[in-house]
Protein backbone atom coordinates (compact mmCIF):
# COMPACT_ATOMS: atom_id res chain seq x y z
CA UNK A 1 0.00 0.00 0.00
CA UNK A 2 1.26 3.43 -0.49
CA UNK A 3 2.24 5.49 1.64
CA UNK A 4 1.51 9.65 1.17
CA UNK A 5 4.33 11.77 1.86
CA UNK A 6 4.28 14.75 4.94
CA UNK A 7 2.55 18.45 2.92
CA UNK A 8 5.04 21.21 3.84
CA UNK A 9 3.46 24.22 4.97
CA UNK A 10 5.51 27.52 5.31
CA UNK A 11 4.67 29.14 8.65
CA UNK A 12 6.52 32.89 9.54
CA UNK A 13 9.24 31.75 6.94
CA UNK A 14 10.16 28.11 8.85
CA UNK A 15 9.00 25.51 6.77
CA UNK A 16 7.06 22.18 8.82
CA UNK A 17 5.65 19.14 8.03
CA UNK A 18 1.72 18.06 8.86
CA UNK A 19 1.39 14.45 9.58
CA UNK A 20 -0.67 12.99 7.66
CA UNK A 21 -3.53 10.51 8.80
CA UNK A 22 -1.98 6.55 9.43
CA UNK A 23 -2.15 4.53 6.73
CA UNK A 24 -5.49 2.17 6.88
CA UNK A 25 -8.32 4.82 6.89
CA UNK A 26 -10.51 5.25 3.86
CA UNK A 27 -12.21 7.58 2.39
CA UNK A 28 -15.04 7.71 3.91
CA UNK A 29 -13.64 8.01 6.80
CA UNK A 30 -11.76 11.05 5.80
CA UNK A 31 -14.44 12.87 4.51
CA UNK A 32 -16.35 12.30 7.84
CA UNK A 33 -13.14 13.83 9.43
CA UNK A 34 -13.21 16.87 7.32
CA UNK A 35 -17.18 17.42 7.58
CA UNK A 36 -17.06 17.03 12.11
CA UNK A 37 -14.24 19.58 11.50
CA UNK A 38 -16.59 22.04 9.61
CA UNK A 39 -19.94 21.15 11.88
CA UNK A 40 -17.37 22.09 14.82
CA UNK A 41 -16.40 25.33 13.74
CA UNK A 42 -19.57 26.29 13.08
CA UNK A 43 -20.85 26.18 16.58
CA UNK A 44 -21.70 29.98 17.96
CA UNK A 45 -21.32 28.68 21.93
CA UNK A 46 -19.05 26.82 23.90
CA UNK A 47 -22.07 24.84 25.28
CA UNK A 48 -22.99 23.95 22.16
CA UNK A 49 -19.36 22.64 21.08
CA UNK A 50 -18.55 20.64 24.43
CA UNK A 51 -22.45 18.92 23.49
CA UNK A 52 -21.19 18.73 19.83
CA UNK A 53 -17.50 16.98 20.53
CA UNK A 54 -19.73 14.40 23.17
CA UNK A 55 -22.41 13.49 20.90
CA UNK A 56 -21.04 13.54 17.29
CA UNK A 57 -17.72 11.93 17.28
CA UNK A 58 -18.89 8.10 16.62
CA UNK A 59 -18.57 8.41 12.74
CA UNK A 60 -14.87 8.99 13.57
CA UNK A 61 -14.17 7.23 16.40
CA UNK A 62 -16.19 4.39 17.76
CA UNK A 63 -17.01 4.93 21.50
CA UNK A 64 -19.38 3.89 24.17
CA UNK A 65 -19.07 7.10 26.53
CA UNK A 66 -17.27 10.52 26.01
CA UNK A 67 -16.90 13.24 28.80
CA UNK A 68 -15.68 17.00 28.25
CA UNK A 69 -13.95 18.12 30.81
CA UNK A 70 -12.72 21.96 31.34
CA UNK A 71 -10.30 23.60 33.94
CA UNK A 72 -12.25 24.52 37.04
CA UNK A 73 -12.56 28.41 38.19
CA UNK A 74 -11.57 28.11 41.59
CA UNK A 75 -9.45 24.71 41.86
CA UNK A 76 -6.80 23.49 39.60
CA UNK A 77 -8.64 20.06 38.86
CA UNK A 78 -10.46 19.46 36.18
CA UNK A 79 -14.50 19.18 35.84
CA UNK A 80 -16.39 17.13 33.58
CA UNK A 81 -18.86 19.86 31.75
CA UNK A 82 -20.47 17.67 28.98
CA UNK A 83 -21.16 13.78 29.02
CA UNK A 84 -22.72 12.37 25.83
CA UNK A 85 -26.18 11.06 25.82
CA UNK A 86 -27.05 13.05 29.01
CA UNK A 87 -28.60 16.55 29.10
CA UNK A 88 -26.65 17.51 32.62
CA UNK A 89 -24.03 16.44 34.68
CA UNK A 90 -25.36 15.29 38.30
CA UNK A 91 -22.45 17.02 40.18
CA UNK A 92 -23.06 14.69 43.12
CA UNK A 93 -23.36 11.35 40.79
CA UNK A 94 -20.33 9.12 42.53
CA UNK A 95 -19.13 8.33 38.48
CA UNK A 96 -18.41 11.89 38.04
CA UNK A 97 -16.23 12.61 41.27
CA UNK A 98 -14.28 8.98 40.50
CA UNK A 99 -13.42 9.69 36.50
CA UNK A 100 -12.71 13.79 38.01
CA UNK A 101 -9.89 11.76 40.56
CA UNK A 102 -8.35 9.46 38.64
CA UNK A 103 -8.05 12.25 35.49
CA UNK A 104 -5.98 14.35 38.56
CA UNK A 105 -4.16 11.27 39.24
CA UNK A 106 -2.83 10.85 35.94
CA UNK A 107 -2.33 14.50 35.65
CA UNK A 108 -0.30 14.13 38.68
CA UNK A 109 2.05 10.75 37.85
CA UNK A 110 2.39 11.89 33.84
CA UNK A 111 1.61 15.61 33.56
CA UNK A 112 -1.44 17.03 31.83
CA UNK A 113 0.23 17.22 27.96
CA UNK A 114 0.61 13.68 27.04
CA UNK A 115 -2.62 11.87 25.75
CA UNK A 116 -2.28 8.21 27.55
CA UNK A 117 -4.78 5.22 28.12
CA UNK A 118 -5.38 3.87 31.40
CA UNK A 119 -7.86 1.12 32.69
CA UNK A 120 -10.35 2.49 35.41
CA UNK A 121 -9.96 1.96 38.44
CA UNK A 122 -5.94 1.39 38.08
CA UNK A 123 -4.58 4.90 39.13
CA UNK A 124 -7.03 4.81 42.61
CA UNK A 125 -9.61 2.53 43.61
CA UNK A 126 -13.31 3.54 44.00
CA UNK A 127 -16.42 1.71 44.36
CA UNK A 128 -18.20 3.36 41.36
CA UNK A 129 -16.32 1.35 38.90
CA UNK A 130 -17.51 -1.82 40.22
CA UNK A 131 -20.55 -1.34 38.00
CA UNK A 132 -18.92 0.79 35.61
CA UNK A 133 -19.18 -1.26 31.88
CA UNK A 134 -16.61 0.72 29.95
CA UNK A 135 -12.90 0.07 31.70
CA UNK A 136 -10.70 1.12 29.29
CA UNK A 137 -9.92 5.18 29.27
CA UNK A 138 -8.15 7.44 26.89
CA UNK A 139 -7.33 10.90 28.06
CA UNK A 140 -6.79 13.60 25.31
CA UNK A 141 -6.06 16.98 26.13
CA UNK A 142 -6.84 20.45 25.18
CA UNK A 143 -4.29 22.67 24.93
CA UNK A 144 -4.19 26.70 24.37
CA UNK A 145 -1.68 28.37 21.99
CA UNK A 146 0.78 28.04 24.85
CA UNK A 147 0.45 24.65 25.37
CA UNK A 148 -1.47 24.72 28.75
CA UNK A 149 -4.08 22.21 28.95
CA UNK A 150 -7.52 23.67 29.89
CA UNK A 151 -9.18 21.25 28.97
CA UNK A 152 -9.93 17.48 27.43
CA UNK A 153 -11.36 14.53 26.16
CA UNK A 154 -11.71 11.27 28.28
CA UNK A 155 -12.77 8.77 26.30
CA UNK A 156 -14.52 5.44 27.83
CA UNK A 157 -14.64 2.12 25.64
CA UNK A 158 -14.83 -1.43 25.80
CA UNK A 159 -11.77 -2.23 23.98
CA UNK A 160 -8.19 -0.29 23.91
CA UNK A 161 -7.63 2.50 21.61
CA UNK A 162 -5.36 1.89 18.52
CA UNK A 163 -3.07 4.15 17.25
CA UNK A 164 -4.98 4.81 14.60
CA UNK A 165 -7.89 6.24 16.75
CA UNK A 166 -5.51 7.96 18.70
CA UNK A 167 -4.47 9.99 15.68
CA UNK A 168 -7.49 10.73 14.36
CA UNK A 169 -8.57 12.42 18.36
CA UNK A 170 -5.37 14.38 18.14
CA UNK A 171 -6.50 15.61 15.10
CA UNK A 172 -10.03 16.57 16.64
CA UNK A 173 -8.50 17.73 19.63
CA UNK A 174 -7.04 20.62 17.97
CA UNK A 175 -9.70 21.60 15.63
CA UNK A 176 -11.77 21.39 18.97
CA UNK A 177 -8.96 23.34 20.83
CA UNK A 178 -8.89 26.23 18.08
CA UNK A 179 -12.66 26.39 18.33
CA UNK A 180 -12.70 26.78 21.31
CA UNK A 181 -10.40 29.68 21.90
CA UNK A 182 -12.36 31.45 19.46
CA UNK A 183 -15.41 31.45 21.10
CA UNK A 184 -13.77 32.38 24.13
CA UNK A 185 -11.13 35.43 22.79
CA UNK A 186 -8.43 32.57 24.06
CA UNK A 187 -9.66 32.93 27.21
CA UNK A 188 -10.86 29.53 27.66
CA UNK A 189 -11.03 29.28 31.42
CA UNK A 190 -11.33 32.58 33.53
CA UNK A 191 -9.34 31.32 36.66
CA UNK A 192 -8.60 33.69 39.38
CA UNK A 193 -4.80 34.98 39.04
CA UNK A 194 -2.62 33.36 41.61
CA UNK A 195 -1.04 35.49 44.89
CA UNK A 196 2.03 35.78 46.37
CA UNK A 197 2.59 35.84 50.19
CA UNK A 198 3.30 39.67 49.94
CA UNK A 199 -0.15 40.66 47.86
CA UNK A 200 -1.94 38.42 49.95
CA UNK A 201 -0.89 40.20 53.31
CA UNK A 202 -1.89 43.63 51.13
CA UNK A 203 -5.07 42.66 50.54
CA UNK A 204 -5.81 40.94 54.26
CA UNK A 205 -4.96 44.31 55.03
CA UNK A 206 -7.00 46.34 53.31
CA UNK A 207 -10.03 44.10 53.77
CA UNK A 208 -9.06 44.47 57.61
CA UNK A 209 -9.29 48.18 57.06
CA UNK A 210 -12.21 47.95 55.53
CA UNK A 211 -14.00 45.61 57.82
CA UNK A 212 -13.05 48.25 60.74
CA UNK A 213 -14.10 51.39 58.64
CA UNK A 214 -16.57 52.92 61.36
CA UNK A 215 -20.11 53.34 59.61
CA UNK A 216 -23.63 54.12 61.09
CA UNK A 217 -26.17 51.38 62.19
CA UNK A 218 -29.45 52.15 59.98
CA UNK A 219 -32.43 50.69 59.55
CA UNK A 220 -35.44 51.13 56.94
CA UNK A 221 -38.99 51.71 58.42
CA UNK A 222 -42.22 52.53 56.40
CA UNK A 223 -43.05 56.52 57.26
CA UNK A 224 -45.99 58.67 57.18
CA UNK A 225 -46.19 62.79 57.69
CA UNK A 226 -48.54 63.98 60.25
CA UNK A 227 -49.95 66.64 61.80
CA UNK A 228 -47.61 67.42 65.27
CA UNK A 229 -50.19 68.51 67.16
CA UNK A 230 -53.83 67.75 65.63
CA UNK A 231 -57.35 68.48 67.13
CA UNK A 232 -59.49 65.28 67.19
CA UNK A 233 -62.92 65.78 66.52
CA UNK A 234 -64.98 63.00 68.32
CA UNK A 235 -68.42 62.00 68.48
CA UNK A 236 -69.80 63.30 71.97
CA UNK A 237 -72.40 60.69 72.32
CA UNK A 238 -74.18 57.90 70.48
CA UNK A 239 -76.07 59.22 67.39
CA UNK A 240 -76.42 59.33 63.78
CA UNK A 241 -74.27 61.76 61.99
CA UNK A 242 -76.85 63.78 59.86
CA UNK A 243 -73.93 66.00 57.61
CA UNK A 244 -70.49 67.00 57.08
CA UNK A 245 -70.22 70.70 56.45
CA UNK A 246 -67.21 71.42 55.11
CA UNK A 247 -65.10 69.59 52.58
CA UNK A 248 -62.22 67.28 53.26
CA UNK A 249 -58.86 68.67 53.72
CA UNK A 250 -60.25 71.96 53.33
CA UNK A 251 -58.88 74.90 55.29
CA UNK A 252 -61.41 75.88 58.28
CA UNK A 253 -61.54 78.74 60.66
CA UNK A 254 -62.16 78.90 64.66
CA UNK A 255 -65.85 78.45 66.10
CA UNK A 256 -66.90 77.05 61.96
CA UNK A 257 -69.49 74.60 61.87
CA UNK A 258 -67.98 71.14 60.99
CA UNK A 259 -70.48 68.11 62.01
CA UNK A 260 -74.21 68.11 62.49
CA UNK A 261 -76.18 65.11 64.44
CA UNK A 262 -79.40 64.01 64.29
CA UNK A 263 -81.01 65.97 66.65
CA UNK A 264 -84.42 64.70 67.09
CA UNK A 265 -84.11 62.29 70.71
CA UNK A 266 -81.36 65.41 71.70
CA UNK A 267 -84.60 67.76 71.43
CA UNK A 268 -87.17 65.41 72.77
CA UNK A 269 -84.83 64.31 76.04
CA UNK A 270 -83.95 68.49 76.78
CA UNK A 271 -87.78 69.01 76.50
CA UNK A 272 -88.24 65.69 79.04
CA UNK A 273 -85.75 67.09 81.21
CA UNK A 274 -87.31 70.64 81.37
CA UNK A 275 -90.80 69.24 82.31
CA UNK A 276 -89.58 67.08 84.57
CA UNK A 277 -87.80 70.31 85.89
CA UNK A 278 -90.73 71.59 86.37
CA UNK A 279 -92.61 69.29 88.08
CA UNK A 280 -89.93 69.35 90.46
CA UNK A 281 -90.01 72.97 90.66
CA UNK A 282 -93.94 73.28 91.49
CA UNK A 283 -93.70 70.21 93.93
CA UNK A 284 -90.94 72.25 96.23
CA UNK A 285 -92.79 75.31 95.74
CA UNK A 286 -96.07 73.70 97.17
CA UNK A 287 -94.64 71.81 99.90
CA UNK A 288 -93.12 75.58 100.74
CA UNK A 289 -96.93 76.96 101.06
CA UNK A 290 -98.35 74.28 103.21
CA UNK A 291 -96.22 75.89 106.05
CA UNK A 292 -98.68 78.51 106.45
CA UNK A 293 -101.84 76.90 106.15
CA UNK A 294 -103.46 73.36 107.72
CA UNK A 295 -101.22 70.88 106.12
CA UNK A 296 -97.77 70.63 106.84
CA UNK A 297 -95.90 68.94 104.46
CA UNK A 298 -91.84 70.85 105.21
CA UNK A 299 -90.86 67.23 106.51
CA UNK A 300 -90.77 66.54 102.54
CA UNK A 301 -88.71 69.80 101.75
CA UNK A 302 -85.14 67.99 101.78
CA UNK A 303 -86.42 65.13 99.59
CA UNK A 304 -88.35 68.01 97.01
CA UNK A 305 -84.99 70.05 96.88
CA UNK A 306 -82.88 66.88 96.22
CA UNK A 307 -85.60 65.99 93.37
CA UNK A 308 -85.45 69.19 91.99
CA UNK A 309 -81.16 69.79 92.20
CA UNK A 310 -81.66 66.14 90.14
CA UNK A 311 -83.80 67.51 87.69
CA UNK A 312 -81.66 70.39 87.07
CA UNK A 313 -78.27 68.73 86.73
CA UNK A 314 -80.57 66.21 84.12
CA UNK A 315 -81.66 69.64 82.02
CA UNK A 316 -78.16 70.79 81.99
CA UNK A 317 -76.82 67.71 80.57
CA UNK A 318 -79.45 68.03 78.07
CA UNK A 319 -79.14 71.24 77.39
CA UNK A 320 -75.45 70.01 76.73
CA UNK A 321 -76.05 67.25 74.45
CA UNK A 322 -78.33 69.50 72.44
CA UNK A 323 -75.74 72.31 72.16
CA UNK A 324 -72.85 69.69 70.91
CA UNK A 325 -75.56 68.64 68.11
CA UNK A 326 -73.27 70.66 66.10
CA UNK A 327 -69.52 70.65 66.56
CA UNK A 328 -67.11 73.34 65.84
CA UNK A 329 -63.67 74.06 64.75
CA UNK A 330 -61.63 74.44 68.02
CA UNK A 331 -59.15 76.41 66.15
CA UNK A 332 -57.63 77.79 62.71
CA UNK A 333 -56.31 75.14 60.56
CA UNK A 334 -57.56 72.42 58.06
CA UNK A 335 -60.39 69.56 58.45
CA UNK A 336 -58.88 66.41 57.63
CA UNK A 337 -61.23 63.36 56.88
CA UNK A 338 -61.49 60.71 54.46
CA UNK A 339 -64.95 61.61 52.66
CA UNK A 340 -68.66 62.58 53.30
CA UNK A 341 -70.25 59.95 52.16
CA UNK A 342 -67.96 57.64 54.55
CA UNK A 343 -70.23 59.65 57.79
CA UNK A 344 -73.12 60.95 56.39
CA UNK A 345 -76.02 58.73 57.74
CA UNK A 346 -73.81 56.72 59.91
CA UNK A 347 -74.09 55.74 63.45
CA UNK A 348 -71.66 56.36 65.30
CA UNK A 349 -70.52 55.71 69.20
CA UNK A 350 -69.27 58.04 71.83
CA UNK A 351 -65.70 58.51 71.75
CA UNK A 352 -65.28 57.79 68.44
CA UNK A 353 -63.09 60.17 66.04
CA UNK A 354 -64.50 61.85 62.86
CA UNK A 355 -61.89 64.12 61.73
CA UNK A 356 -58.77 66.16 62.56
CA UNK A 357 -57.84 70.10 62.33
CA UNK A 358 -54.78 70.33 62.19
CA UNK A 359 -52.29 72.78 61.33
CA UNK A 360 -50.60 72.24 57.54
CA UNK A 361 -47.05 73.90 58.88
CA UNK A 362 -46.62 72.00 62.14
CA UNK A 363 -45.90 68.59 60.82
CA UNK A 364 -43.89 65.52 61.77
CA UNK A 365 -42.52 61.88 61.01
CA UNK A 366 -44.50 58.92 62.29
CA UNK A 367 -42.45 55.62 61.83
CA UNK A 368 -42.69 52.09 62.36
CA UNK A 369 -39.65 50.33 62.93
CA UNK A 370 -39.69 46.68 62.74
CA UNK A 371 -39.17 45.50 65.84
CA UNK A 372 -36.76 42.80 63.53
CA UNK A 373 -34.59 46.13 63.65
CA UNK A 374 -34.37 47.38 66.69
CA UNK A 375 -31.16 49.36 67.58
CA UNK A 376 -30.08 51.76 70.46
CA UNK A 377 -31.45 55.15 69.07
CA UNK A 378 -30.86 59.02 71.26
CA UNK A 379 -33.06 61.89 71.08
CA UNK A 380 -31.48 63.64 67.69
CA UNK A 381 -30.63 61.14 65.91
CA UNK A 382 -30.42 61.70 61.73
CA UNK A 383 -33.42 60.69 59.88
CA UNK A 384 -34.14 60.90 56.17
CA UNK A 385 -37.18 60.17 54.36
CA UNK A 386 -38.16 59.01 51.06
CA UNK A 387 -41.52 60.06 49.74
CA UNK A 388 -43.31 57.68 47.25
CA UNK A 389 -44.01 60.22 45.08
CA UNK A 390 -40.66 61.55 45.29
CA UNK A 391 -38.02 58.93 45.34
CA UNK A 392 -34.96 60.93 44.52
CA UNK A 393 -35.59 63.73 46.76
CA UNK A 394 -34.61 62.91 50.60
CA UNK A 395 -36.22 64.80 53.72
CA UNK A 396 -34.65 65.05 56.63
CA UNK A 397 -35.11 64.97 60.28
CA UNK A 398 -34.20 64.49 63.97
CA UNK A 399 -35.26 61.92 66.01
CA UNK A 400 -37.75 63.05 68.56
CA UNK A 401 -39.12 60.39 70.68
CA UNK A 402 -38.98 56.64 70.14
CA UNK A 403 -41.75 53.54 72.11
CA UNK A 404 -39.89 51.44 74.73
CA UNK A 405 -42.63 49.11 73.74
CA UNK A 406 -43.15 47.61 70.41
CA UNK A 407 -47.23 47.69 68.89
CA UNK A 408 -49.07 46.05 66.40
CA UNK A 409 -49.28 47.69 63.10
CA UNK A 410 -52.67 47.90 60.49
CA UNK A 411 -50.33 45.58 58.87
CA UNK A 412 -49.95 42.93 61.74
CA UNK A 413 -46.28 42.82 62.23
CA UNK A 414 -44.68 44.71 65.56
CA UNK A 415 -43.44 47.84 65.57
CA UNK A 416 -41.87 50.64 67.87
CA UNK A 417 -43.44 54.22 67.11
CA UNK A 418 -41.01 56.77 66.19
CA UNK A 419 -41.48 60.17 65.88
CA UNK A 420 -39.26 63.02 64.10
CA UNK A 421 -39.10 66.56 63.41
CA UNK A 422 -38.46 67.65 60.11
CA UNK A 423 -35.65 70.05 59.29
CA UNK A 424 -35.52 70.32 55.44
CA UNK A 425 -38.63 70.60 53.28
CA UNK A 426 -42.29 71.07 53.56
CA UNK A 427 -44.35 67.78 52.80
CA UNK A 428 -47.81 67.92 52.38
CA UNK A 429 -49.61 65.73 55.70
CA UNK A 430 -50.61 62.17 55.03
CA UNK A 431 -47.52 61.55 52.38
CA UNK A 432 -46.01 58.08 53.34
CA UNK A 433 -42.51 56.75 52.39
CA UNK A 434 -39.99 54.88 53.25
CA UNK A 435 -37.78 56.20 56.50
CA UNK A 436 -33.85 55.65 57.16
CA UNK A 437 -33.03 55.91 60.51
CA UNK A 438 -29.50 56.38 61.64
CA UNK A 439 -28.20 54.80 65.42
CA UNK A 440 -24.71 54.88 66.52
CA UNK A 441 -21.14 54.48 65.44
CA UNK A 442 -20.03 50.54 64.04
CA UNK A 443 -17.55 48.74 62.61
CA UNK A 444 -18.79 47.77 58.81
CA UNK A 445 -18.34 44.26 60.16
CA UNK A 446 -20.35 44.44 62.58
CA UNK A 447 -23.19 45.95 60.47
CA UNK A 448 -22.85 43.67 57.99
CA UNK A 449 -22.68 40.53 60.20
CA UNK A 450 -25.13 41.88 62.86
CA UNK A 451 -28.52 40.10 61.41
CA UNK A 452 -26.72 36.88 60.25
CA UNK A 453 -25.26 36.87 64.19
CA UNK A 454 -28.88 37.10 65.04
CA UNK A 455 -30.45 34.46 62.89
CA UNK A 456 -27.67 32.31 63.99
CA UNK A 457 -28.12 33.27 67.80
CA UNK A 458 -31.80 32.68 67.13
CA UNK A 459 -31.23 29.11 65.07
CA UNK A 460 -29.15 27.65 68.10
CA UNK A 461 -30.39 28.83 70.95
CA UNK A 462 -27.68 30.15 72.96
Amino acid sequence: MATTQPELVSEGGRVTAVKPLPAGGDAARLAALLQFEAELRRQSSVNELQYFLANELRPILPYEQIFVLRRATFTEGLRIECASSMANVDRNAPLVHALEQSVEHLIAAHGPEKARSFVAGSLHSDEAFDDYPFTNLHWQPLVDRDQVVFGGLLIAREEPMREAEAARLVRVAETASHSWLALTRNQPVRSLPKLDTRKKRWIAGGLAVVLLFPVRLSALAPAEIVAERPFVIAAPFNGRVASIEVPPNSPVKKGQLLIKFDDVRLANDLELAREQLEVARSRLERSTSTAFGGEDETSNMAILQAELEVAQAEFDYASQLADQAGIVAPVDGMALFSDRRDWEGRAVNVGEPIMQVVDPGQTTIRIDLPAAEQMSLHEGDSIKMWLDSQPLWAIDGELQTASFQARQTPAGTLAFALNATITSGEPRIGSRGTAKVYGRWVPLVYSVLRRPMSAMRQFVGI
